[in-house]
């Protein structure tokens, strides 16, 4: 039986522990890196085949047999190279391309575009794995994973279940849920329900719920023992992760407080996030720490483009008595010193990158982070043509099989949940839940390209 073959380009830290992971677990490996120092490095260390050069280099790329790889993974830390790279390799005919960038509007806003262009199946950006990781830490354990839609306006979360959630405790129908959110589907082990009204969830089921990004937030409160308030999150640090998490904290309710030493960016923190506290210092003077009574906040954030100054914020953090204390270390080499240091909580930016990629390979390549058990449900992002057979159509007159859910609908830049008399028109993006045995009902009433 024929093995698999990967090809990595970038021999980085998300690089050369993935090439490392795969050469060990028997795969066929063989990565591209542009630096001749790095290349004997990993010669010496790794069992892969190295090939010397820049990835977006036609010849570079046939000398890595990228024609008849399973899977080209451009992780380098040049994310126009990688996007270039990716489509030379798709017209190479490179089965499969994964893409690390940097910016999380790539994934959020533009996903379907960059998709399409570069012919990519998996964007993944490290700033919004960062985040989703950061503040799902803050907010609780309740949420597994998250996936955005439409631009960013449709948020997809797969979160668990207690037996305090009203969704085990009475019938899906009499559970007040916000307008534009829907619970589209319970996973329990490794059965896969699409539930109707008279359905009830189990104490540890797995629920997948989809809501507009405004109200999806009170929605999970709702179904979960969230707090509603999360009391006071400092973050250090004024950068780009920063701003998202901050964004997103300030949509949950939280009490924020910045520490941004550069005063220019601490006004423009200030000006962006009006309800937030912008504090001007330095985050590692104790002195600044206990005069802003930082001690008394729930959670706190160390956000930094510097190690050495997050492990310091944050050790001061603990002292001060903070309960939650939270770090990003950028070299995740020395993430576990950082844990005998008590840091139980540390993330680093590269390692979820890498975390993300394994799972795609693993879960037989469902670009969804949702997907469970190998494709057995997809969650698909169709457009309305003229020609497609739903649009002016009633949801009630398609009325359409129990393994496929219309989850929500984008008009105009509008979100809403379609009810049986809603019409679908032309233009319309829908949100698809499918079962994979519906997948052929899905291209006959919502013909197109996938757009995942």
């Amino acid at each position: 039986m024929k093995g698999k073959k990967y090809v990595v380009m970038g021999a980085g830290q998300v690089g050369y522990q993935l090439a490392r992971s795969l050469s060990q677990a028997g795969e066929s490996v063989i990565l591209i890196e542009l630096n001749p120092d790095t290349c004997a490095r990993v010669e010496e260390q790794l069992d892969v085949r190295v090939v010397p050069g820049n990835g977006v280099e036609v010849h570079v790329l046939q000398a890595a047999e990228v024609e008849d790889c399973d899977l080209f993974m451009a992780v380098s830390s040049r994310e126009e190279a990688n996007l270039a790279a990716a489509l030379l390799a798709k017209r190479l005919g490179a089965q499969r391309c994964a893409v690390r960038v940097e910016s999380a509007s790539h994934e959020v806003s533009h996903r379907q575009l960059y998709q399409r262009v570069f012919e990519i199946d998996l964007l993944l950006s490290t700033q919004l794995l960062t985040t989703t990781r950061v503040v799902n830490q803050i907010r609780g354990h309740n949420t597994m994973a998250v996936e955005y839609f439409a631009g960013g306006k449709v948020q997809l979360r797969k979160i668990s279940l207690d037996q305090t959630s009203p969704l085990t405790q009475k019938p899906l129908r009499e559970v007040d849920l916000p307008k534009a959110s829907l619970v589209m589907a319970f996973y329990r082990g490794k059965e896969l329900i699409i539930p109707s009204g008279d359905d009830l969830a189990q104490p540890g089921d797995q629920a997948l719920i989809l809501g507009e990004t405004e109200v999806i937030d009170r929605f999970e409160r709702r179904v979960t023992r969230r707090s509603e308030r999360l009391g006071t999150v400092v973050i250090a640090g004024g950068g780009s992760v920063t701003e998202l998490v901050a964004l997103s904290l300030d949509r949950a309710s939280a009490d924020i407080k910045i520490i941004e030493r550069d005063r220019e960016r601490a006004r423009q923190l200030a000006a962006a996030f009006p309800r937030c506290e912008v504090i001007l210092g330095d985050t590692t003077d104790l002195a600044l720490l206990r005069s802003e009574r930082i001690g008394g906040a729930k959670h706190f954030v160390a956000l930094t483009g510097h190690d050495e100054t997050n492990l310091m914020a944050s050790l001061l953090a603990q002292e001060l008595g903070v309960p939650q204390v939270i770090a990003l270390v950028h070299r995740t080499e020395t993430s576990h010193l950082w844990r005998k240091l008590g840091l139980v909580q540390v993330f680093s930016p590269r390692a979820l990158a890498n975390e993300r990629i394994n799972e795609y390979i693993e879960s037989g390549y469902s670009a969804n982070l949702v997907s469970l058990h190998r494709g057995a449900a997809q969650v698909l992002e169709r457009e309305l043509y003229p020609a497609s057979p739903a649009a002016g159509v009633t949801l009630a007159e398609i009325n359409p099989p129990r393994g496929l859910r219309i989850g929500a609908v984008v008009r105009q830049g509008k979100v809403f949940v379609p009810q049986g008399k809603d019409r679908l028109q032309v233009g319309d993006q829908v949100i698809l839940f499918v079962k994979e045995e519906e997948l052929g009902t899905v291209q006959l009433l919502f013909p197109g390209q996938e757009r995942r």
